[in-house]
């Protein structure tokens, strides 16, 4: 018998499909692979971009080598030019749409690597002019009903949270607060300017807004210095995706964001 997936829709889970079903949904564009995928060998949900049995199907090779004679740039938001760099292996083409929505969902950061024909070498995101804040500003303002609808879907409902938290890096316990929350991941306040984006973290959730307390891994995602902070705190905002997530805390938090909608 084949192996089974179950694909995430809307908050609801559909299936099982077989592995060829699920590329043929996402080559009909009924699927994304940014969508979430469960099977019983691994355990717990995770992105179709980042399970080992499809993102093969993902993973190529550029066209052109990065340092050869640069290209025209694509000129078409649709255009399939861009690929990403992920632990060594490069995922593409996806379209410059395709990575905004990206980053709208927090799985491509502005540290990752990208690079299409234009440009002589991997650059992180933060370093592409297509991509500035000016750039996406501009997107998003426009009236083109496809690039609207990347800046209004959310994977994840998210919503004002209240609870303290307990943070180790493997070294160091600090404390912290949390201001939202998803499915996906949270925004939280800890005592130390000195954590990274790219690095993981445990966090201990207390219990807080109807939410019993959790444990969770995650990875934080961004960083922002908090200018109305009393003088002498040295709380930071970082923004963390849950990379390791019990399935019944995942569906708490979506009751409980949704509710809170």
């Amino acid at each position: 018998m084949a192996k089974q997936y179950y694909l995430s829709n809307n908050g609801t889970h559909i299936g099982p499909y077989t592995h060829e079903t699920v590329l043929k949904k996402i080559e009909a564009q009924e699927h994304q692979w940014t969508d979430y995928v469960y099977d019983d060998n691994v355990g717990e949900w995770m992105m179709l971009l980042e399970h080992p049995e499809f993102a093969t199907k993902l993973a190529q090779k550029p066209a052109v080598r990065p340092g050869a004679s640069p290209a025209p740039a694509p000129k078409n938001l649709k255009d399939k030019e861009w690929f990403i760099l992920k632990e060594g292996n490069n995922y593409g083409p996806f379209c410059r749409l395709e990575l905004v929505q990206m980053l709208q969902e927090k799985t491509l950061f502005e540290y990752d690597y990208i690079w299409h024909a234009k440009l002589p070498a991997w650059k992180r995101v933060a370093e592409v002019d297509e991509f500035s804040s000016q750039s996406i500003r501009g997107m998003k303002e426009s009236k083109d009903a496809d690039v609207a609808e990347i800046f209004f879907r959310r994977r994840h409902a998210r919503a004002s949270y209240g609870a303290s938290l307990i943070v180790h890096n493997n070294k160091t316990v600090f404390r912290g607060q949390a201001l939202e929350i998803s499915a996906g991941g949270a925004g939280v306040l800890i005592d130390t300017p000195n954590l990274q984006p790219g690095q993981s973290l445990f966090l201990h959730f207390q219990p807080g807004d109807g939410v019993p307390p959790f444990n969770a891994v995650c990875q934080i995602v961004s960083k922002q210095f908090v200018k109305d902070a009393a003088p002498d705190s040295e709380s930071v905002k970082y923004g963390v995706k849950f990379t390791t997530l019990s399935q019944s805390v995942r569906e708490s938090i979506k009751n409980f964001t949704t509710k809170a909608a």
